[in-house]
C-alpha cells in the first residue's frame, strides 16, 4: 500500500488562520501600486542659461521647464545670495508627441550677477520635486578703477573732492554716467551713506559732451553736498545704474507695448572718507566749518535822524560758504537802557551751485527809542573755523551809533493821544457833563435788559450742553488719546534733559517730534531742526554736536529745557492747526 505525501493546497489555512498566499499578492500589488505612483509622480526639470559666461554687468536669461506631474510652485530664494532677479515669467506649452499630448511648464528668470568667480546656482525645490544645480562663470570685462580696458560703450563713474575733512563740513560727491550708446528706462540709485544723521543735499544735475582716448561720449551728471554728522569713517555705498541700452524706438503704436534693448545694470565704487572731530580747542557753539563766511548789516532808516517813538529796523546777514542755512546759529543781541529791540523769526534760505551750498540767515530786529540822545550798539562777533587754512576766525559787525532826536515817549504816548481826540478837553464843562448824565441814565435803564438778555444766553447754552454730555464721538477720543501720548512724550523729553543725557534724549525727542508733527519720516535731529522754532532749533544742532564730541559734559541741558518748554506753549496755542508732514510748522524761506 502506498501512502502520498498529503500535499498543502496553495490556499490552505495556516495554524493562524490566515491565508498565507493572499496575504503575500496582497502586499506585492501593494508594493507594485505605491512603486507605480512614485514613477509616475517624480518630475522631469532641466534648467538652461541663454550664454556662459556672462559679463558682471550684463543680464542673461535662466530657464528651468518642467512636465505638469511638478509637485509645486519653485521656491526661487537660495538665487538672490549671488545674483539680483530683475524680472522674471511663466508659460504653459502643451505638444503632441506620437499621438500624446505632454503639458510643459517653464520659468524665464532675467538674473544679473553681484560679484566676479564661480558661482553654482543651487537645486531649486519645486515641492518634493528638485532641479539639478548649475555653474556660471561671471567674468569682468572693466578695470578696478571703473574704466574699459576695451572702450566702454557705457560705464559709472563716482569721486569725491577730498579724502578727509572736518565734521558737519561739505564734501562734494559726484557721479556720471559715460555713454555711447542708446539708453531707455534709465535710472540712477541715490547716494547711501554709513552715517544716518548726515545732511545730503543735490546740488545740480548736468547733460554734456566729453571725449576720453578719441572717443565721444554723452555724459549725465549728479553733484550732491554731503554734511557728515559723526566722526570717523564715512562710507559712501555704491550707486547703481539700471537700463536698457541700444534701445530702439516704437514704429507703430504696437511696438510701444514691447520692451526692447538689453538690460544692463551698472555698480560705482565705493568710498571711504575720513572725518576729523572737532579741534579739542574750539566750543561747540563756535564751531562752523566753513570756506567763507561774511556779515553783512542793513538799516530801513538814516541812523543818525531817528526820531524817538519811531521803529527802525535792522537787517542782520549771515552767508557762509560750505554750510546749510540750518546749521547757522541764532545771534544774541545785549539789552541797551532806553532802546526797546524786538527780533523777529529769522529766515532760511540756501543757494546751490555746482561747486556747493551758500547758507543764508537773515534776522530782522525793530529798534523802537524812548527817548531822544545818543545810542551805542556793541560789536557782533561769531567765531567759525576756515577749512581751507584749518584755523578758527571771527567775522565782526562793528559799533553802531545811533542819533535820535524828539521828546521823551511813553508807552501809553500813543494810546492816551488817540483817547484824548475822542473825548472833551475839559472835564468840567456841559459838554462833559451832558455826556456823563446821558451815560449813567443809559446804564441805568438798560441793566435789565442785559441781565435778562445774559441769563437767555445761559440758559440756552446749558439746555446745549446738555444735550451734548454723552455725545463722545471717535474723533474726541482719538483727539484726547493723542493730546495725552504729546504730553507723556514731552515729559520724557524733559526728564531725560534734566538727567543730562543726550543719547537718551535724542531718542525721546525724536519720538516727541513724530508724535507733534506726524511726521514718521523724523530720523534724525537735523531733519526735526527743519520743523521746529529757531531758539529750539540751535538748543538742537547744540544737542547733535555733544553727542559727537570728544569732549564730555558739554551740552547745556538747562537751556535746551527752556526752549523745549516754550515750543510746547507754543505748540499748545496752535494745536487746533493742522501740522503737515510735508511742510515745517516754521517756514522757512527767503
Amino acid at each position: 500500500m502506498v501512502k502520498h505525501r498529503k500535499q498543502k493546497s496553495f490556499f490552505a489555512i495556516n495554524t493562524n488562520g490566515k491565508y498565507t498566499a493572499k496575504k503575500t499578492l496582497l502586499v506585492t500589488l501593494i508594493l507594485f501600486s505605491t512603486l507605480f505612483v512614485t514613477v509616475t509622480q517624480a518630475a522631469n526639470i532641466t534648467v538652461t542659461t541663454s550664454r556662459n559666461p556672462v559679463a558682471l554687468d550684463d543680464s542673461f536669461h535662466l530657464i528651468y521647464e518642467a512636465d505638469s506631474s511638478v509637485d509645486d510652485d519653485p521656491d526661487f530664494s537660495p538665487i538672490y545670495k549671488n545674483f539680483d532677479i530683475l524680472s522674471s515669467s511663466q508659460s504653459t506649452n502643451m505638444r503632441s508627441v506620437n499621438g500624446s499630448w505632454d503639458l510643459k511648464r517653464s520659468w524665464n528668470l532675467t538674473l544679473i550677477a553681484k560679484g566676479i568667480g564661480n558661482f553654482v546656482v543651487p537645486a531649486i525645490r519645486f515641492g518634493k520635486d528638485t532641479s539639478p544645480a548649475i555653474r556660471l562663470k561671471i567674468t569682468n570685462n572693466t578695470s578696478a578703477n571703473g574704466t574699459a580696458t576695451i572702450p566702454a560703450k557705457i560705464f559709472l563713474e563716482n569721486s569725491i573732492d577730498k579724502k578727509t575733512g572736518w565734521i558737519q563740513s561739505q564734501f562734494i560727491y559726484t557721479v556720471k554716467l559715460l555713454r555711447t550708446v542708446n539708453i531707455a528706462n534709465a535710472t540712477i540709485t541715490e547716494p547711501v551713506i554709513s552715517d544716518p544723521d548726515a545732511i545730503i543735499e543735490q546740488l545740480s544735475e548736468d547733460k554734456y559732451q566729453t571725449t576720453r582716448k578719441g572717443i565721444r561720449y554723452e555724459v549725465f551728471e549728479r553733484r550732491y553736498a554731503i554734511f557728515p554728522q559723526k566722526s570717523g569713517t564715512l562710507k559712501i555705498n555704491p550707486v547703481t545704474f539700471e537700463g536698457r541700452i541700444n534701445a530702439t524706438q516704437s514704429r507703430s503704436l504696437f511696438d510701444q507695448f514691447r520692451i526692447s534693448g538689453q538690460l544692463k545694470r551698472l555698480r560705482s565704487k565705493a568710498i571711504n572718507v575720513t572725518i576729523k572731530a572737532t579741534p579739542s580747542n574750539i566750543n561747540l557753539q563756535d564751531w562752523l566749518p566753513a570756506t567763507g563766511l561774511r556779515l553783512i548789516e542793513e538799516w530801513s532808516d538814516d541812523i543818525q535822524n531817528i526820531k524817538a517813538g519811531e521803529p527802525v529796523t535792522r537787517t542782520i546777514l549771515i552767508a557762509t560758504e560750505g554750510l546749510t542755512g540750518i546749521q547757522l546759529p541764532d545771534l544774541t543781541f545785549d539789552e541797551i537802557n532806553g532802546l526797546k529791540q524786538y527780533p523777529d523769526k529769522a529766515i532760511i534760505d540756501d543757494k546751490k551751485t555746482a561747486s556747493g551750498i551758500t547758507g543764508y540767515k537773515q534776522i530782522k530786529i525793530a529798534l523802537i527809542p524812548a527817548k531822544k540822545g545818543n545810542y551805542t550798539l556793541p560789536e557782533i562777533k561769531l567765531s567759525w573755523w576756515n577749512t581751507k587754512t584749518n584755523k578758527q576766525e571771527i567775522a565782526v559787525l562793528p559799533q553802531v551809533h545811533l542819533n535820535v532826536t524828539g521828546s521823551v515817549l511813553t508807552d501809553n504816548t500813543n494810546i492816551q493821544a488817540n483817547t484824548d481826540n475822542l473825548m472833551p478837553s475839559d472835564k468840567n464843562s456841559p459838554l462833559a457833563k451832558t455826556q456823563t448824565t446821558n451815560t449813567i441814565s443809559f446804564n441805568e435803564n438798560t441793566y435789565w435788559k442785559w441781565l435778562s438778555l445774559l441769563l437767555a444766553l445761559a440758559w440756552f447754552i446749558t439746555l446745549v450742553l446738555f444735550f451734548k454730555k454723552n455725545k463722545i464721538t471717535k474723533k474726541d477720543i482719538q483727539e484726547k488719546s493723542s493730546s495725552l501720548s504729546i504730553k507723556q512724550a514731552a515729559r520724557d523729553v524733559v526728564k531725560q534733559a534734566k538727567k543730562n543725557d543726550p543719547a537718551k534724549t535724542k531718542t525721546v525727542l525724536l519720538h516727541w517730534a513724530r508724535i507733534i508733527y506726524n511726521d514718521s519720516t523724523l530720523t534724525s535731529l537735523t531733519m526735526l531742526s527743519t520743523h521746529c522754532s529757531p531758539t529750539l532749533s540751535d538748543e538742537i544742532r547744540q544737542l547733535n554736536k555733544s553727542l559727537y564730541s570728544a569732549k564730555q559734559n558739554t551740552w547745556q541741558n538747562d537751556n535746551f529745557i527752556n526752549a523745549f518748554n516754550n515750543e510746547m506753549t507754543y505748540a499748545d496755542k496752535n494745536k487746533e492747526k493742522k501740522l503737515s508732514s510735508l511742510k515745517p510748522l516754521y517756514d522757512n524761506q527767503l
